[in-house]
């Protein structure tokens, strides 16, 4: 099992099987090239479940090619798929993921997703600051 799809089929079995911690820490564990076929198994499915656990894997790895997708995510009116998708992003603290929420935020209509976001920005940059002051005061700053 080293095909990046057998690792994601094996462990989406997983998941289906509640085995979901399990599969959720081998996954994250697994080399990045499974993210491709991650995004696939997302697009392919309309289990609910599996989108949301699929989010929550990729959040995990802090690449620079998943703010494309967990944007991507953040768009949809799904409660489920947009919180993870926002927390995904959000916990990257970066300028790129304060970029991406205030892009999809500017075509939010839903007042309580639109709160959630400002707050994840708001948050967001807070931790952003209080780690570059961290770093300013490791470095004999």
């Amino acid at each position: 099992m080293n095909a990046p799809k057998d690792i994601v089929d094996h462990y989406l079995g997983e998941f289906r099987a509640g085995r979901c911690d399990d599969a959720f820490h081998c996954l994250i564990e697994a080399d990045p090239a499974v993210i491709s076929d991650l995004i696939c198994a997302y697009e392919d499915t309309t289990d609910l479940n599996i989108k949301v656990f699929v989010i929550e894997v990729i959040s995990e790895f802090h690449l620079d090619s998943s703010p494309g997708f967990l944007r991507h995510a953040l768009r949809r009116d799904e409660p489920r798929i947009w919180k993870a998708a926002l927390n995904g992003i959000a916990m990257a603290e970066t300028a790129e993921a304060v970029d991406a929420m205030d892009h999809v935020l500017w075509s939010v209509h839903d007042s309580d997703k639109k709160n959630w976001v400002e707050e994840a920005i708001t948050d967001t940059n807070a931790a952003r600051m209080k780690r570059t002051k961290q770093d300013g005061s490791s470095n004999g700053g």
